[in-house]
């Protein structure tokens, strides 16, 4: 193997176990031929075999921004799919319900002790979050977007990027109801769910991965549960 493949082979390892997730961009030229003690034509020579794979990708000006894998996948529109059907609704959750699960299971045993701590302050930032519903929305779907990251998948993380993107309206349309330009949750939904991320923010503090598991199935299926109520 020659030091060209060496290097290519360093970087991917590092994007496959998400030491740089999906948008992040890499280390700088000067930075990266530091590490691996060569020229710049040889990073160069590295670095554009990481962009054939479509593992990376170069913007004059700015550097290397790691891809996420399904993006392109996901970038056209989706023309004639209701996406406040309940059937659509339902498919989508039991997407999350084998997703979300695994993603915590793994985030228990492989996040670094700086990305529970990035999680314990998404939790508290979200039980604390005041203002309307799309906010505290938004905050919620950090707080489980920060669990995929620290899963290290990268097909799980490039998976969950472009999933609660496309859906973020469907998925939280299951919970939320309009009322005028607002929406709004009825108190024991709101208490529910409270008490379903904390048993997931507790399980994932101490790495109890099935217990975290258990936890987001069970916050998936509350909600499908709902939805269900209403055919």
């Amino acid at each position: 193997m020659n030091k060209v493949e060496q290097i290519s082979n360093a970087i991917e390892d590092d994007i496959r176990q998400c030491r740089w997730l999906p948008g992040n961009k890499l280390p700088g030229q000067l930075t990266l031929m530091k590490r691996f003690g060569v020229s710049r034509t040889c990073l160069r020579e590295a670095i554009t075999t990481l962009e054939m794979k479509g593992l990376i990708t170069t913007r004059h000006g700015s550097g290397c921004y790691v891809n996420n894998l399904f993006e392109f996948q996901f970038t056209e529109p989706m023309s004639g799919i209701e996406l406040n059907s309940v059937a659509l609704q339902l498919s989508i959750m039991e997407t999350r319900l084998v997703l979300e699960g695994e993603a915590v299971k793994y985030a228990c045993e492989r996040a670094t002790d700086d990305e529970l701590l990035t999680i314990a302050d998404a939790y508290k930032a979200m039980i604390k979050r005041r203002g309307n519903a799309l906010q505290k929305a938004k905050a919620d779907v950090n707080f489980h977007m920060l669990i995929a990251e620290s899963c290290h998948s990268l097909i799980v993380v490039s998976l969950s990027q472009v999933f609660y993107a496309q859906f973020f309206n469907a998925i939280y349309g299951t919970l939320y109801s309009v009322a005028g330009h607002d929406l709004t949750l009825s108190e024991e939904v709101s208490a529910a769910i409270r008490r379903q991320h904390q048993a997931i923010y507790e399980a994932v503090m101490i790495r109890d991965g099935i217990a975290a598991k258990a936890a987001a199935q069970e916050h998936i299926l509350y909600s499908m549960s709902l939805l269900k109520n209403r055919i």
